[in-house]
């Protein structure tokens, strides 16, 4: 008897360990199945959740490409700056926040071109370095444990059709496709590494009510210099080159000359050598100087650019004619003295704001530019 129950609890201890073997196969083989289905093309989460849902939360982004082109935009105080000494442009933001909250996986690299994609984006794609803060513990309202979050992917080149883009999450190997839903096109645009365009243009904002002192000085022909003075809460005293104050002028030129330093700005950076710079600094013709009521103050240097600057084609090249003609659309200048950085103007913003003094006259022959908003 007790030999048929020793018996017993042996078969019974094999067959245990046999379904023990046989469980742990299953598990083994469906591992493997997973891996060689992974290997073949299928994404887990982390891979394809290239999107931020709480843009609220992201507190810098970094881009950077392989050109060495690369930007920092910081929010601080509910705030973005760009490297941290610039205003940005807002519209530019809100639609790379956009993007970032609805960016969207289409679809897989194929295998058979994964090699090809994943080449071409190790030396042509933008470095996306996302950062924004988590908390370790959600309940509902209650939010406990703040940390800081990254995420990082690269954004290629587009896809043949333009409606999209190649990319990669860092740590990954299989490159997707990625779109903004409901926008016709590809999304590179928006994650573009120049400093130049995020930084706000904007070289002046002044209301009118805040503007104390304007001074113009006109380097080709010293009479047309002059400067504005407040000199009551809606008064101005206008001072021509000797010192000798307008007994009367045209007011509403006058008003409509403050008003455009509402909102004045600059075309785009100009990139000259220093040849070039010094060329430039030879032909300088007028020289803005406003203050404002709270002691601030801003420079605005202007020299001409010649049209050969702008676009002159070879086959324009021996006119000397045209090589010499100052450009009439657009001029150079430098801001607050800072040479280092040089910016392309256009006269149609400036044009009201660089009159000679005998723009304000009564009896003024000079036709008012129509405001171009």
């Amino acid at each position: 008897m007790q030999n048929n129950f020793k018996k017993f609890h042996m078969e019974k201890r094999k067959r245990n360990n046999l379904i023990l073997i046989i469980v742990s196969l299953s598990i083994m083989a469906i591992a493997v199945i997973l891996i060689i289905t992974r290997r073949s093309g299928t994404l887990d989460a982390s891979e394809k959740n290239f999107s931020v849902k709480d843009t609220g939360a992201i507190t810098k982004i970094f881009l950077a490409n392989s050109y060495e082109e690369h930007v920092l935009l910081e929010r601080k105080d509910g705030q973005w700056t760009v490297n941290g000494k610039y205003d940005i442009v807002q519209n530019n933001i809100e639609d790379l926040l956009n993007c970032i909250y609805n960016i969207t996986v289409k679809d897989i690299v194929a295998k058979s071109t994964r090699t090809t994609i994943n080449k071409r984006m190790s030396s042509g794609s933008t470095k996306v370095e996302i950062y924004y803060d988590d908390y370790r513990i959600r309940l509902g309202s209650l939010k406990v444990f703040k940390h800081t979050r990254k995420k990082i992917y690269y954004i290629g080149q587009s896809t043949m059709d333009n409606l999209g883009n190649y990319a990669l999450m860092e740590g990954s190997s299989i490159p997707c496709v990625v779109y903004l839903p409901g926008f016709r096109g590809f999304i590179s645009p928006k994650y573009n590494p120049s400093e130049d365009a995020w930084k706000s243009h904007n070289l002046v904002r002044l209301r009118m009510s805040k503007v104390q002192e304007i001074n113009s000085t006109d380097f080709i022909n010293q009479i047309n210099s002059f400067s504005i003075i407040r000199s009551g809460s809606r008064h101005f005293d206008i001072v021509a080159y000797n010192n000798q104050r307008l007994a009367q002028y045209d007011t509403l030129r006058l008003l409509d000359f403050l008003s455009d330093f509402r909102d004045l700005n600059y075309e785009s950076m100009a990139m000259p050598t220093q040849a070039e710079k010094d060329s430039i600094f030879d032909r300088k013709f007028k020289e803005i100087i406003i203050k404002d009521t709270d002691g601030n103050r801003t420079t605005i240097t202007m020299y001409h650019l010649l049209e050969e600057d702008e676009y002159l084609s070879d086959e324009y090249s021996q006119d000397m004619e045209i090589m010499n003609a100052f450009n009439r659309e657009r001029f150079y200048a430098v801001i607050n003295g800072n040479n280092d950085e040089v910016v392309r103007c256009q006269y149609f913003v400036f044009d009201r704001i660089v009159q000679p003094i005998e723009f304000f006259f009564l009896d003024s022959k000079i036709i008012p530019i129509p405001k171009t908003q």
